[in-house]
């Protein structure tokens, strides 16, 4: 068989390591001291770092301890989204869209919304919402802000609230409109917070006085700017007032003593779990449907995801390269495999592809997950079996069996991955290593578990954002 025939999955793999001078780069930014903080991440950057570029990139965007510079903190982005550094493509996008290039910004959001990073799944909704560089789409930005608001974002949380008391995208749904509100508000969200307190105070459907009033003395307690201060002077006319409702020295007594005891959420707290488990994110067309994931892992080479249902975070990733120790990152998919994720083999095998550049190990993890049933790291060992990555040489047969055992899947976007990749093979394999992976193949069945029995319900390829 030709050498690395499955060319149309490859790409390039920017190259980089860790440093010890990035956790002293990191100490000095979060703390201001954007001299020491520049000239390590500019050392870093000039080595290929992609976490040391998005800082840098962010330096720059900001007036951070120098200039503010666009065009140098787009060509950082680009450099860090280049590393496959999500935070930095959502910004990337963003600029992007700003200068004018909306189709470009769009792509690379959409890249970094799949990958998780919610300011991006954000402002996509926010594009569609107010028209700016797309048509005009109520119903589309509601998608992409559910996405963002059941993963704790209360802007999009604050978005959601004010679209369902529009009707605006949704059919007008008051409950839930204060449900979302309510969620972001309890994140600290200003907006939302006054919006409450307005509502409880004088919408004649919700008015609730009491509740107006712990929402006015929460931001007046927690804001000590002009918006504190006209939250008291609100609450105080509450009290005031000659209609009072409820607000008797009892009920004073039990909201002082509830503020007191309040507390932000985060925003994994702000939806109960088990809400976001009941709630597939929607299929939206040229996002997350078949053919748009397709032609993304046929150009990527893999699919980003969130690590979320993984119990992997951004800063897990970060700490992990920085620390150039993997060993918690690794536990934890494990532990989440063991529970039932059965993409997270997958996922970690991602991982060492990409952010962690070591394809050896990533092709262990990927075997790994093909042997447990995910036909995503079937996909990916066929297909690092068919360029010969992270092993000694291509072998074609074994390549073949995998993805015979992928053309089976009912996935409708690793089916039609495999679909193109079988007829490459056939193609350029010879018929000796398209019978020995036949039987191979038929081998296979014997050792991978049936997908199905570990599947959780709604845990698929699709849903798996």
């Amino acid at each position: 068989m030709k050498k690395s025939i499955l060319c149309l999955l490859g790409g390039t793999f920017l190259s980089f390591q860790a440093v010890a001078g990035l956790s002293d780069a990191l100490l000095a930014y979060r703390y201001q001291q954007y001299p020491a903080a520049l000239a390590e991440f500019s050392y870093l950057q000039e080595e290929g770092d992609p976490i040391a570029a998005y800082y840098l990139g962010r330096m720059y965007q900001l007036g951070q301890g120098v200039p503010v510079d666009l065009n140098q903190a787009m060509a950082l982005y680009r450099m860090a989204d280049a590393g496959y550094y999500f935070p930095a493509s959502a910004e990337f996008g963003k600029l992007l869209v700003s200068r004018g290039d909306v189709a470009k910004g769009m792509n690379v959001l959409r890249k970094a919304a799949l990958a998780g990073e919610l300011t991006a799944v954000y402002e996509l909704a926010n594009l569609y919402s107010e028209g700016k560089g797309v048509d005009l789409d109520p119903s589309m930005a509601f998608k992409f802000y559910e996405i963002a608001a059941l993963d704790g974002d209360m802007k999009a949380q604050y978005q959601m609230a004010k679209m369902y008391f529009d009707g605006r995208g949704v059919p007008q749904d008051y409950e839930s409109a204060i449900k979302w509100l309510t969620r972001s508000a309890n994140q600290g969200y200003v907006l939302a917070q006054i919006d409450l307190a307005e509502l409880y105070a004088a919408d004649p459907l919700l008015q609730n006085i009491p509740r107006a009033y712990q929402w006015y003395s929460i931001i007046a307690a927690y804001n000590a700017d002009e918006i504190g201060r006209r939250a008291a002077e609100k609450r105080d006319i509450l009290l005031r007032g000659k209609n009072k409702k409820g607000l008797n020295k009892k009920t004073l007594g039990e909201i002082q003593a509830n503020i007191g005891k309040w507390k932000l959420k985060t925003p994994q707290e702000s939806v109960p779990q088990e809400e976001r488990d009941e709630n597939d994110n929607p299929q939206i067309e040229g996002f997350n449907d078949p053919k748009t994931l397709q032609k993304m892992i046929q150009e990527m080479g893999f699919l980003p995801r969130s690590g979320q249902p993984f119990g992997v975070t951004t800063q897990m990733v970060d700490e992990a390269i920085t620390d150039q120790n993997v060993q918690f990152l690794v536990e934890t998919v494990e532990k989440a495999q063991k529970k039932g994720e059965t993409g997270a083999y997958g996922y970690l095998g991602d991982l060492f592809k990409t952010r962690l550049s070591n394809l050896t190990e990533a092709f262990l993890w990927y075997q790994k997950g093909a042997e447990a049933g995910d036909v995503y790291a079937q996909y990916q060992v066929a297909r690092m079996f068919c360029e010969g990555e992270g092993i000694s040489q291509p072998d074609a047969a074994t390549c073949y069996a995998w993805l015979l055992n992928v053309q089976k899947a009912k996935d409708p976007v690793l089916n039609g991955l495999a679909q193109n990749a079988l007829a490459v093979v056939r193609a350029n394999a010879t018929s000796d290593e398209l019978t020995r992976g036949q039987v191979i193949s038929e081998q296979l069945k014997g050792t991978v578990n049936d997908e199905q029995k570990h599947k959780k319900k709604n845990a698929g390829f699709l849903g798996g954002f």
